[in-house]
């Protein structure tokens, strides 16, 4: 009952606020009062409340509460339920009045290129007292006027200035050549100041007192002008001309323009008064969009005046779209006067008036022809009414508001069909990933002269995605960062149309992140820490879901060793303090860390450690280190591994360095507990999972364990998937030492050892790599792969060898061909040979071959052909003929002709003549 009585306080005391403000009665000792109960439990309520999402809370001093549906209807949406503090609600509340103001709305671009330039001017006016004087900088007719106008409407909007205030202009440029007029002008005079003075006259400054004054072309203000001004900026003082004993005030909201360098055309002391320099895109910078939604609106204007429809031809329409115009959105304005004044006059009686080729005039005509490229953005006539309005012709909303909104409505649809079983999990996080990397990297800024912001925010968010790549062992794309920089400079202009996920779905959304992504999900949130604390940004709900796909659609390249590592431990951060220790010294991401409630169960530990191996590949091993000798029975008791475990108790830091740095070296597990046992005192147990064993073949090299894992890569890129072989590579003086008494041989059964230097391992043959591929390579297959019962297999083992050995050679020998793609043709012809030959070549044979007849293809191609050949072969010979038509398809691959010289140098090789 006392809970009904708290929501129904907050309710009313909700309704009752006349502003958003901080008044007694939103707060916990002002309801606990007005319902008269405790204040501890009031405030238990008020909290729980908030938990539910009925109430907002602000973390202001004392706290405020406001009931959330009241507070919606009254105010605003709020976007958080918990603000950190009141100026962080009245900000979020200033954004939302701005961007529910109709002021710049129509202003073309708004939402696009000049959302900038708004953005600034709000900064400006906002400014407590007069705001900050700005300086718009542009070319002629980029529209610097009509956003001083449109500056003076929004202040009256927001009660900047009172309704009525004045707006005044002045063109300084006007008056350039009578600095005295120009500064009466500006300030005012005395009777007597100069001739002609007879009367006292208020200057625009005091005329436009509570009010804005706009001086445009400003680069003409006399420096003396200039030094008044900013006598005037600094204290709103200023004197009449002829009147310098008396000081005047005004407070006057100043608004500067100017086409020329700002720096080279006022003083210093000037420019430095004036904080806000705010740079308006030439039309040629605009969009495409913006273009046309500036072509449409003047069109529509001269279609009300003549009150007739007008007709443009997609082929005008186009040309009229990718035209430059140097005086910008002045000319292109004339320029469609002037070409509707003109087929106007010619079509005079008609219902419409066309705008087609023939009604053009013959210079414009001649521009049109000019031009080399053009965007054909309009595929049917365009025809404009009287009643028409922009939006007949121009999608509403912006390009990236349409975008995350069109991603939303996909989240919600596949989560939908998730939900019903539709889908599997694999899948959803496949396509929502693939959306989320599509809409974050369509938003990255193009821009030929990028902004001094942008630049400075993409090196903040490097620095950032550098932190994260050393904290998490990860590696990120580079071009991640120019996509996130984006995303962060432009969600401005969309973040107030993010959908909100309803609370259960948002809820089930995070509970699939948390199992599903959990590399993604630490990222991100160490990511918002990092934001927030940098840049001041706090992401939606919303978006920190996209994000995440995001995430997952970058495939993060995760370091991780081939042998997992687990610390657990009981207390609130030992294992993890551990493992950082390890993992930074180390500089690779050796162990994870649990972190275990000392009352945990072992059955809870075993549940943990089984959903850890089922997450994460421990088919080469798993380290389990652990702080209790009780936890030893994992050893027995784990479920689903598939490789061997080493576990070890009483786990310190001293105990983990040192395991971490033999799992580094690559140190089998046998040897490590033994090694680490000798030097602490704790028990260890290696165990090994009951399974049939696979085949395996080990790879040795003296010279380290480098070229022992190249020569892996060639052997299993050569041993088809379907035969079950792994090749694995294996430290050669480690093998000679310990011989079968490590980890593998108890895992696998191996085969053979292949490498440089035989190892001597007892009962397992030894095949040096150059024996693969001489006459009796063969043989050698046959002996090391003889439980493969295939021989048809066999042989595609030997052939593979031998190709891929020949694609090393020549990878550094061939300049012009694709190496695989010429390799494959001779693979063809060898095979023709051996069939129409009834012969088999050996494997030094072929490897001859392939480079030969490569290098050959690529002598021919360069017209570089031998022209004599003294072989004692007969041209007559049918091996020779059947050698000549086995080559066809690489003579027909490449459009060459392998001469008789050519042929018979490759008889030669075959024969050995």
């Amino acid at each position: 009952m006392s809970k009904k009585k708290v929501l129904a306080a907050l309710k009313s005391n909700t309704e009752t606020a006349e502003v958003i403000a901080a008044v007694e009665d939103l707060t916990t000792e002002g309801i606990s009062e007005m319902v008269g109960i405790q204040r501890n439990t009031t405030s238990q309520y008020l909290n729980e409340f908030v938990k539910e999402g009925v109430a907002i809370k602000i973390k202001s001093r004392p706290a405020l509460f406001y009931h959330a549906d009241i507070f919606r209807e009254r105010f605003f949406e709020p976007r958080h339920a918990v603000y950190e503090s009141f100026n962080q609600l009245l900000e979020e509340k200033r954004r939302h009045d701005t961007k529910n103001s109709q002021v710049f709305s129509s202003v073309i671009g708004s939402q696009s290129s000049l959302q900038m330039v708004i953005d600034q001017i709000k900064t400006s006016v906002y400014y407590p007292g007069n705001g900050l004087p700005m300086m718009f900088h542009g070319e002629t007719g980029v529209g610097k006027s009509l956003l001083a106008r449109r500056a003076y409407d929004f202040c009256a909007e927001q009660g900047l200035v009172e309704q009525g205030a004045p707006f005044l202009e002045l063109n300084c440029a006007q008056y350039y050549h009578n600095e005295e007029l120009l500064s009466s002008i500006l300030f005012g005079y005395k009777k007597g100041a100069f001739t002609g003075a007879e009367d006292n006259q208020i200057g625009l400054l005091e005329a436009a007192n509570q009010g804005v004054l706009f001086l445009d072309e400003c680069h003409r203000l006399s420096p003396e002008s200039q030094e008044k001004l900013f006598t005037f900026i600094d204290n709103q003082t200023f004197s009449r001309m002829g009147d310098n004993n008396k000081l005047r005030k005004s407070k006057v909201r100043l608004i500067f323009a100017t086409t020329e360098d700002i720096q080279t055309n006022f003083l210093r002391t000037f420019v430095r008064r004036i904080p806000i320099t705010i740079n308006i895109p030439s039309l040629q910078e605009r969009t495409s969009q913006e273009i046309s939604e500036y072509i449409y609106t003047f069109l529509i204007q001269e279609s009300q005046k003549f009150n007739k429809e007008i007709v443009v031809t997609s082929w005008v329409m186009n040309r009229l779209m990718s035209l430059s115009y140097r005086d910008n959105v002045g000319e292109l304005k004339n320029l469609i006067k002037v070409i509707c004044a003109s087929a106007y006059g010619k079509q005079n009686g008609s219902d419409q008036v066309l705008i087609s080729a023939e009604s053009l005039e013959e210079g414009l005509m001649s521009r049109f022809l000019s031009l080399k490229e053009i965007d054909n953005l309009e595929e049917a006539d365009s025809i404009i009414s009287p009643a028409s309005e922009i939006s007949d012709y121009i999608r509403s909303g912006t390009t990236e508001t349409l975008m995350i909104n069109g991603i939303f409505k996909v989240f919600n649809k596949l989560f939908q069909q998730y939900h019903e079983d539709e889908i599997t999990d694999d899948y959803l996080v496949k396509q929502l990933a693939r959306e989320a990397t599509t809409v974050v990297e369509m938003l990255v800024y193009e821009e030929s002269g990028e902004k001094n912001t942008l630049k400075l925010l993409r090196n903040t968010v490097k620095e950032l995605v550098n932190f994260l790549e050393s904290s998490f062992f990860i590696k990120m794309r580079g071009n991640s960062i120019v996509a996130l920089t984006s995303y962060l400079y432009k969600r401005n202009s969309f973040v107030f149309d993010i959908p909100k996920f309803e609370s259960k779905q948002l809820s089930e959304i995070k509970a699939f992140i948390s199992l599903h992504m959990l590399m993604e999900s630490k990222v991100l949130n160490a990511l918002l820490e990092l934001v927030e604390s940098k840049l001041d940004v706090t992401l939606t709900d919303s978006e920190k879901v996209l994000i995440t796909f995001y995430l997952k659609g970058l495939d993060l390249e995760v370091r991780k060793p081939e042998v997992r590592g687990v610390i657990l431990a009981h207390g609130f951060s030992t294992a993890s303090s551990i493992a950082d220790v390890v993992n930074r010294f180390m500089d690779e991401p050796l162990f994870d860390a649990f972190d275990m409630p000392f009352n945990m169960s072992l059955e809870k530990v075993k549940d943990y450690m089984n959903h850890y191996i089922s997450s994460n590949d421990c088919s080469k091993g798993l380290v389990v280190l652990v702080d209790m000798g009780s936890l030893m029975f994992l050893a027995d008791t784990l479920e689903q591994l598939s490789g061997p475990l080493l576990i070890m108790n009483n786990v310190t830091t001293q105990q983990a360095l040192f395991v971490g740095e033999l799992l580094k070296k690559k140190a089998d597990l046998e040897l490590i507990g033994e090694k680490v046992s000798k030097s602490m005192p704790f028990d260890y147990k290696v165990t090994y999972p009951i399974k049939e064993k696979e085949p395996m073949i080990l790879t040795v090299c003296q010279t380290g364990l480098g070229a022992a894992q190249q020569l892996k890569v060639f052997l299993q890129s050569s041993i088809p998937e379907e035969t079950g072989f792994i090749v694995e590579a294996i430290d050669y003086h480690y093998l000679k030492k310990y011989g079968q008494d490590n980890s593998l041989f108890n895992l696998y059964e191996v085969q053979g050892i292949v490498g440089t230097a035989d190892p001597e391992v007892e009962n397992i043959p030894y095949v040096a790599l150059e024996e693969l591929v001489s006459g009796q390579g063969q043989e050698i297959i046959n002996q090391i792969f003889g439980i493969i019962q295939d021989e048809k297999i066999r042989k595609v083992i030997n052939d593979n060898l031998v190709r891929n050995l020949s694609i090393e050679r020549l990878i550094s020998a061939i300049t012009i061909l694709d190496v695989k793609r010429v390799i494959s043709y001779i693979d063809d012809a060898l095979d023709s040979f051996e069939r129409r030959a009834k012969i088999t070549l050996s494997n030094s044979k072929k490897s001859i071959l392939y480079v030969h007849i490569a290098s050959l293809v690529e002598r021919l191609i360069r017209n570089q052909e031998v022209d004599h050949y003294t072989g004692e072969t007969q041209p007559n010979d049918s091996r020779l003929r059947q050698l000549a038509e086995a080559l066809v398809g690489v003579e027909s691959a490449y459009n060459i002709v392998i001469s008789d010289y050519e042929l018979t140098y490759l008889y030669d090789i075959i024969f050995d003549c």
